[in-house]
Formats: C-alpha cells, sequence, structure tokens
C-alpha cells in the first residue's frame, strides 16, 4: 500500500502548508495592525477569499466606521445593478412652435438629463449639429429643464457651509463641466496686471482683476467668486506672479449650476451663427415641444472608471440622483436614489448591521460601512457576470504606469492590485481585490478610522496587508481556515 502512504504524506504536507501559509499571513496582518498611531477600537480589516468568499482574516469586521471614498464602490455597484454597464444620459434639446425654413418661430429648449460629464466641447458639438441642421434665428426664448432632479443642489447630509473647491461642487440635472469653471492667469510685463481669462466665459460672469507681474516674488495668486448687492456675478483673481512663471490655472465651482450651463450654451449658439432673440428662462419642457437633437454621453462603464480613478464626488452624487430618477421616476432625489442602493446591499446578500448612507461618494462623515460589508459586496459582484467585469475594470491598477498608479510600485503584486482608496481627516481606507502568487483571487477592505498615522503612514500600512495577501496567500489556506464563512441572512 505504498501508493496510500504517498497521498498520506501528500496531504500531511499540503496540511503543513496550508498552516504555515495562514499562519504567516496573521502574522504580518496582525505586526502592521500593532502600529501605535492606530486607533485599535476604529480600525477594521476583513479579507475573504473569492469567489467563495470564505473569511481568511478579520479585525472588528462588523464595527460600523467611516468609510470614506471607499463608499464609491458601492455606488459604482449599485448603478451597474439598476443601470447597467451600457447606460448613457441624455441631454435633449427641443424647439416649440413652428420651423420655417432657417428660422425657429418659438422657444429653443434644453433638458439636462443628469449628465455628470457634460462639457463644453459636448455642447459646440450641439450648437454645430443644430446650425447644420439649417437653424440660424430663434424667435422666442432660450429655456432650460431640470426637471430631472429635485431642487437640492447637494447630499443632504453635507454641511451648509460648502467650499468655492472644485470637489465641492454642486449638482444639477443641467450641468457643464463638472459645474466648475476655470481660471487662468498668465504673467505679462513687470508692473502690469496678469492677462486673466476664464473658460468657458460665460457673459454674466464678471472679471476683476487685482493681480500684478513682478521680477521676482512668490505665486500668490488666488481666486474667488461672488455676488455684488445689485445681484451681478463676479471672479476676483488677486495676488503677485513672477513674469518668468508658466500659466496659472485655479478651479472654482460655480454658484448656479444650470444658469452657468445655459448662459455657456447662449454664447456657444451666438459664436456659430444662432440667435436666440428672447431671454434665458427655466421651466419644464412643454409636451407639444418637437425634439431637435440628442446627446448621449459615454457608457456609464467609461464614467464609473472616471470616478474612481479619480475619485470624483461630483459623478458619485449625480449617479444616485440618476438611479432615483430612472427606478422611480423623475425628479430624482438623493433620499430615493440612497434607498435604492440599501435595498441593493439586502438583495446581494450583504450585512446591512449598523450601515449609515448618508450620500454617494462618502464625503459625508455621517457615512458608517463595516470591512464584513464591504467585503461581502465584492464577493458577492465578482462572479456577476452582468457587471462583475465592468465593476472590477472600474477600480484603479495600482502600481502600473497609469493615473495614480505610483502607489505600491515597488510592490511584488505591481500592476495586480484592483483599489479604491478613500481619505478624509484622520481617515484613511482601502478596498479591492488582489491574487496570491498561486494564482487565487482575495477580496480586501482595510478601514483605519481615527489613525494619528498620517496619509504615508496609513498607506504603509494598508499596502504591508496587500502585500500579505499576495505574498502568502493560496488555494490551500480555504482547508486550513478556521474562520466561518459570513452568513449572507438579513441581521
Amino acid at each position: 500500500m505504498k501508493w496510500q502512504h504517498f497521498i498520506l504524506v501528500l496531504v500531511f504536507n499540503s496540511l503543513a502548508f496550508s498552516a504555515h501559509a495562514v499562519d504567516l499571513l496573521n502574522q504580518t496582518v496582525d505586526k502592521a495592525l500593532q502600529a501605535q498611531c492606530l486607533d485599535q477600537s476604529q480600525t477594521a480589516v476583513s479579507i475573504v477569499s473569492i469567489p467563495r468568499g470564505e473569511q481568511v482574516y478579520s479585525y472588528n469586521p462588523s464595527t460600523p466606521l467611516l468609510p470614506a471614498s471607499t463608499l464609491k464602490v458601492v455606488t459604482t455597484a449599485a448603478s451597474l445593478n439598476y443601470l447597467g454597464p451600457e447606460f448613457r444620459f441624455h441631454t435633449r434639446i427641443y424647439h416649440t412652435g413652428q420651423r420655417s425654413g432657417s428660422t425657429i418661430k418659438g422657444d429653443l429648449v434644453i433638458k439636462g438629463g443628469g449628465d455628470p460629464k457634460l462639457s463644453a466641447e459636448n455642447l459646440w458639438r450641439i450648437a454645430e449639429q443644430l446650425k447644420d441642421s439649417g437653424v440660424d434665428l430663434v424667435t422666442g426664448n432660450l429655456i432650460y429643464d431640470i426637471s430631472f432632479f429635485d431642487g437640492l443642489d447637494k447630499a443632504p447630509a453635507w454641511e451648509e457651509v460648502r467650499s468655492q473647491r472644485a470637489y465641492d461642487a454642486k449638482l444639477c440635472a443641467l450641468s457643464l463641466n463638472f459645474n466648475t469653471i476655470t481660471v487662468h492667469a498668465l504673467p505679462t510685463i513687470p508692473g502690469q496686471p496678469l492677462k486673466v481669462w476664464l473658460e468657458p466665459a460665460p457673459r454674466y460672469i464678471q472679471i476683476i482683476n487685482e493681480t500684478r507681474t513682478t521680477s521676482r516674488s512668490k505665486n500668490t495668486i488666488s481666486a474667488k467668486r461672488g455676488i455684488t448687492e445689485n445681484g451681478q456675478t463676479y471672479i476676483k483673481i488677486a495676488g503677485r506672479l513672477s513674469n518668468k512663471s508658466a500659466e496659472k490655472i485655479i478651479r472654482l465651482n460655480v454658484l448656479n449650476p444650470s444658469r452657468y450651463a445655459v448662459e455657456s450654451f447662449r454664447n456657444i449658439l451666438a459664436e456659430i451663427g444662432i440667435q436666440v432673440a428672447g431671454q434665458t428662462l427655466r421651466t419644464v419642457t412643454p409636451s407639444s415641444a418637437k425634439l431637435l437633437y440628442t446627446h448621449s454621453s459615454e457608457p456609464l462603464s467609461l464614467i464609473l472608471k472616471e470616478l474612481n480613478t479619480f475619485s470624483n464626488n461630483f459623478i458619485a452624487e449625480q449617479i444616485i440622483k440618476t438611479m432615483a430618477a430612472k427606478q422611480l421616476g423623475q425628479p430624482g432625489s438623493h433620499a430615493e436614489g440612497l434607498q435604492l442602493v440599501a435595498n441593493f446591499l439586502r438583495e446581494s446578500g450583504v450585512h446591512t448591521r449598523g450601515l449609515i448612507l448618508a450620500d454617494g461618494s462618502g464625503l459625508s462623515r455621517r457615512n458608517r460601512f463595516t470591512a464584513q460589508a464591504m467585503t461581502d459586496l465584492l464577493a458577492e459582484i465578482y462572479p456577476r457576470f452582468d457587471i462583475g467585469p465592468d465593476f472590477l475594470a472600474s477600480l484603479r491598477v495600482m502600481g502600473a504606469n497609469g493615473v495614480h498608479s505610483k502607489r505600491l510600485a515597488n510592490s511584488p503584486a505591481k500592476a495586480k492590485i484592483r483599489a479604491k482608496t478613500g481619505t478624509l481627516r484622520k481617515v484613511s481606507t482601502l478596498t479591492g481585490y488582489v491574487p496570491s502568487q498561486t494564482g487565487d483571487l482575495y477580496a480586501y477592505a482595510f478601514f483605519l478610522n481615527n489613525n494619528r498615522c498620517g496619509y504615508r503612514g496609513a498607506d504603509k500600512i494598508e499596502d504591508k496587508i496587500v502585500n500579505a495577501i499576495y505574498q502568502h496567500g493560496g488555494r490551500s489556506m480555504y482547508s486550513a481556515n478556521r474562520s466561518l464563512s459570513p452568513s449572507r441572512s438579513m441581521q
């Protein structure tokens, strides 16, 4: 019975290797989590095997913590589930009255469909199409319809006091350039003001130039928007810049997104040779209006890639409202969109006890998620052939030659790690997928809340754990792991 003895030896060796691999993983992760800068009660780790969903390592997995921008992973999954990878946002152009040759004897209507990536270039394309179709004159008004969303321009959980920074842009069904405007400042001759301009440059925004070109000075250029007592919108650019400096660019969010978009559209129409005789008015598109043109966005799958690569808060919140509008009817609201996300998590078998969904981007500090819920979700989405590949593709490839990919560039697992990062003050999070050296796949979620590590210190701890999974994970770990597979029942 030598062959039976040989099999027993193989089994024993396999189990010994398995136990050794588990010990190495546990020891490495345990050591990483002993860092003094961590708050042990507000630190959580969950590592599960894919596709089985078996728990490989866990530390405070059920503790509700701040997910920061890793919450965008949840928004990504829910939007793919409800809207589908091929979904496109539509911006539609209508006209009322009658068309006679090159003249529209009525109003021109632009209706927003929540497109988070509508750009000035897109508006030029729309205007060109209208011009090519023979339109030269609109005798009526330029109407904008923003009824696709409700009237709230932010997530309800966000603070009332808002910044003017681009990441804090307002929301609107008709948005342009992420509802941000670009300020350009170029040095001229010492003693003279800088050359400043806006992109785009709607006529209702006044530029106040309080800058100075110098022969030698540090860059002190700043820009701030505001409204005068008589209601004039302005952007004030101030400060000094050396004549040897390159052009400086500052991006601000806009105060009134729909006005910004429609007035920019009016300017573009005029530049391309289409005159609109009437005023700019907001109303709902009349039922009798005739469709002239439809602009379609990129597929949702590509927009989600940009969402997670650049961690774009604006895209995430526009998607939340769009899900509500498409699934439950217009106007789309945050309350309805977040309820859809909650329903999706429950239907996916995710542990939802203690979870709080305050927005879709993770910007709110009222959000609460658990490491186990995150890996539950990753395990459930991965094998879904309808949306799993697009979900995986939306995550950044860490350490590769791409945008924001320097992190983990020296890792043995570089270019194999899919991840979404998250940062808030004293909060660092990371979630995604990583294979082992033997080719087995794992989902992970790390929440380091109330940490005193600093950004780089927290990254270093998370990177150690990712590398440990890659180096010490393996198929044989399953049999040696003593953790029970997490239940999929609702609690």
